[in-house]
């Protein structure tokens, strides 16, 4: 259970690794929540196996003393059985003298001797048998003392136990249901992709791609498309596809949307930058005309320095300049589960 429920941790680490979505603070504070969270949860599992290992080795010191009794017990019981047979032979030895004294007083006077001999015997070995039932009886007390001492013991281990297996069955449901957020923000993410390459099945690869990367989805559309060169206009074909993207992200209020503008390196970086910056707006401002709210879309100009090709090529130019929008899910329920 444990394995299988680290190797969950780990794919949460992993799709959280894969969520690019928010801040830089943000994704440090979910990798920093996830790190605790695992250390926790290893941490809980090493407790378990701990209280486990002393629990079976109280239970073997129980075993032990119950072996010990049962050795004391056989002691006694052959203590028991001298001192029965002591006790006959007091018996019989007081037989003897009865009859002596019947018989002959002078046989009991030269009999006396061996009989306060068989006395001082049988005195000796009672003493031994009262101190060997003495030393067993305190050596039962002492058991029963310790026996005593070991249930509260595990007793208390037991309880120990609980508590983390309580602990560690909190922390499962905890990564099953950041699990269940994460597949769903992944299924959320993949729908949409789906349906932003399905309202722009007219164009292109060269005209624009659709990729996911990172946790976001990415629509580059290349300034072949939106704008003559050096304009931040945009022409009717990339006003048409600007209003398709639209269309699809009225219905996904909670996805964030980003619009950056790249150009090449061709001319000074200011113009390149300031360049970014107006055709991001341009686009952003054909988002906000095709329906989405104002408060939902950012611009931002990148200028030169974000290239995916070599600007030493007019192919690899060509790809650089081009506008991306950038759609983030909106990762505040993975953030409420990871702070509970």
């Amino acid at each position: 259970m444990y394995t299988r429920t680290f190797r969950l941790s780990l794919t949460i680490v992993a799709s959280l690794l894969l969520v690019g979505c928010v801040s830089s603070r943000k994704y440090a504070d979910l990798e920093s929540a996830n790190a605790a969270l695992r250390n926790d949860y290893e941490d809980l599992q090493a407790r378990y196996e701990q209280a486990t290992a002393q629990v079976a080795e109280q239970l073997q010191t129980i075993a032990d003393l119950r072996k010990e009794n049962l050795q004391l017990t056989d002691d006694l019981k052959r203590a028991q059985e001298s001192y029965n047979r002591l006790d006959k032979t007091n018996r019989d030895l007081l037989d003897r003298y009865d009859r002596l004294i019947e018989t002959n007083q002078n046989a009991l006077a030269s009999s006396s001797m061996e009989l306060q001999k068989a006395n001082e015997e049988l005195a000796r070995k009672q003493l031994e048998a009262d101190k060997r039932e003495r030393e067993l009886r305190r050596l039962e007390d002492t058991l029963n003392k310790r026996e005593a001492d070991l249930n509260k013991q595990i007793a208390d281990l037991q309880g120990n136990v609980g508590q983390l297996e309580g602990n560690l069955a909190a922390r499962e449901q905890r990564v099953k249901e950041l699990e269940a957020a994460l597949g769903e923000k992944d299924r959320k993410l993949a729908e949409l992709r789906q349906k932003v390459k399905n309202a722009l099945l007219g164009f292109t690869d060269a005209q624009l791609t659709v990729r996911e990367q990172g946790g976001k989805i990415y629509v580059s559309l290349s300034e072949q498309l939106l704008f003559p060169s050096g304009s931040a206009t945009i022409n009717a074909g990339g006003r048409d596809a600007i209003r398709k993207v639209a269309g699809v992200l009225k219905d996904s209020r909670d996805i964030a949307i980003t619009v950056e503008g790249h150009t090449d390196e061709v001319g000074g970086s200011d113009y390149n930058w300031d360049l970014s910056v107006r055709r991001a707006t341009s686009v952003v401002k054909v988002l906000v005309d095709g329906g989405l709210a104002p408060t939902r879309v950012v611009a931002s100009g990148r200028g030169e320095y974000l290239p995916v090709a070599d600007n030493s090529t007019p192919e690899g130019r060509a790809r650089n300049r081009r506008t991306e929008i950038i759609l983030t899910p909106n990762l505040d329920a993975l953030f409420n589960l990871i702070n509970q």
